[in-house]
């Protein structure tokens, strides 16, 4: 055990609920364990949930530890608030990107990125700061994925889509090629754009519809 803590990363993990569970796991499968999760940041999980465990406090815990961190919060805006907070801090993310996920030539990932299990990433495609990328989720060719998007499992960028900053991606969504899903916006499980998203607002549906603003 002396010898893994020398060559591991001390890591910190931001959030410890179900995603902080899935990052756990990758962290575990990654090959020669790089990392070592030192513990868990949360101060929202709500009672009775099942939380990753050592539990050492908020966020701003951060501000004190000289230690590389994720953050394992599926909501963007959280995200986003961390990230700042962070920068300011000046402490440094790092990506994380699981051995069964797939990356193709000219593939760009920015600080903090996390990609699960299954993911295709496709060439040319550039991905911005705390991107995190379920399970089994496809970004296609030239797409570009701004800071502190989420795409859940499954979800389908076609290829050349633009995602602005914040956007969330519904569980099995597809979004056709060229399309822009708008800073802030959502897109509904199981929904098909066929047409840009506006800035803030919620589509779903097959074809995609705007249902209300956030």
């Amino acid at each position: 055990m002396a010898v893994q803590d020398v060559d591991t990363q001390p890591l910190l993990v931001v959030g410890a609920g179900a995603v902080a569970r899935q990052v756990r796991s990758l962290v575990a499968d990654l090959t020669g364990t790089p990392f070592r999760i030192v513990g868990y940041l949360d101060t929202g999980v709500p009672t009775g949930s099942m939380v990753c465990v050592p539990l050492l406090g908020g966020d701003e815990v951060l501000a004190g530890a000289d230690t590389a961190y994720v953050i394992a919060i599926g909501n963007p805006q959280v995200r986003r608030r961390i990230d700042i907070s962070a920068e300011a801090w000046r402490r440094h993310p790092v990506s994380l990107v699981h051995p069964s996920s797939t990356l193709d030539h000219g593939v760009v990932l920015g600080a903090g990125t996390i990609l699960l299990p299954g993911v295709r990433i496709q060439a040319d495609a550039h991905l911005g700061r705390h991107v995190l990328v379920n399970a089994n989720a496809v970004v296609g060719h030239d797409c570009v994925v701004h800071n502190h998007c989420v795409l859940s499992p499954m979800a389908m960028l076609s290829g050349g889509v633009v995602v602005e900053g914040g956007a969330f991606i519904g569980a099995g969504a597809t979004v056709l090629p060229e399309r822009v899903i708008g800073f802030g916006a959502t897109v509904g499980a199981g929904a098909v754009v066929t047409e840009d998203v506006p800035p803030l607002t919620r589509v779903a549906g097959v074809p995609a519809k705007r249902t209300l603003r956030r």
